[in-house]
């Protein structure tokens, strides 16, 4: 009973829900955009442009419109300025700031500098752990308590199955440097390794 129907059953849960989260996920985000621009056309009074799908082509827009006008230095500058203006205010730092790196998440150009790392925590018990070297810059008030701090990097550790992690200071000779991409690694770290690349298999021989 069990071979017959049970692991079926759970194989192609397995298939389906994934799909089917994804799916889900991507309509929502469509609705969501086509809803924004809905909205933008009625507070317009352009009613007459409204049709199916022409809120998300007017969100499309308005992103690829935003995304020329900053390859001008004078629209990054007058952002940077609106920017810091808006970091002064507690709130909407901790807000923005966090939005911001949400975002950032997604932009591969960022990904190129963040270095994907073997840490060794052996002496803690702990073995081998993925990490990301974010940056080798260390805070001034780090440096002040700490005397080795050149000697220093700054890893983040992600934690499986969970949207977190930490952020350690660790000794450079306790990080080595892997050849693998941001991507894969998250992934391989947020799924414990579950989710990873396949190597393909040689072909059978005739």
């Amino acid at each position: 009973m069990k071979r017959l129907f049970v692991q079926p059953l759970l194989k192609g849960a397995m298939v389906i829900l994934p799909l089917m989260v994804t799916v889900w996920i991507l309509w929502t985000i469509f609705l969501w955009f086509n809803s924004l621009g809905t909205s933008a056309l009625t507070a317009m009074n352009l009613n007459s442009l409204i049709f199916p799908g022409s809120g998300l082509i007017i969100m499309l827009l308005l992103l690829l419109i935003v995304g020329l006008l900053f390859q001008f230095s004078i629209i990054s500058w007058f952002y940077q300025r609106m920017e810091n203006a808006l970091m002064r205010f507690p709130f909407v730092k901790t807000l923005y700031g966090a939005v911001k790196d949400l975002a950032n998440m997604f932009d591969n150009s960022q990904h190129k500098s963040q270095q994907v790392a073997l840490v060794d925590m052996s002496d803690k018990g702990l073995g081998l752990a993925v990490g990301i070297i974010t940056t080798d810059s260390i805070p001034a008030v780090i440096k002040e308590i700490y005397k080795n701090s050149d000697d220093l990097v700054t890893v983040y550790l992600p934690m499986s199955y969970m949207v977190g992690g930490y952020t350690v200071f660790l000794p450079k000779s306790k990080v080595t440097p892997l050849d693998w991409t941001f991507e894969k690694a998250m992934r391989f770290a947020l799924t414990a390794g579950v989710s990873q690349d396949k190597e393909p298999l040689d072909p059978p021989l005739e």
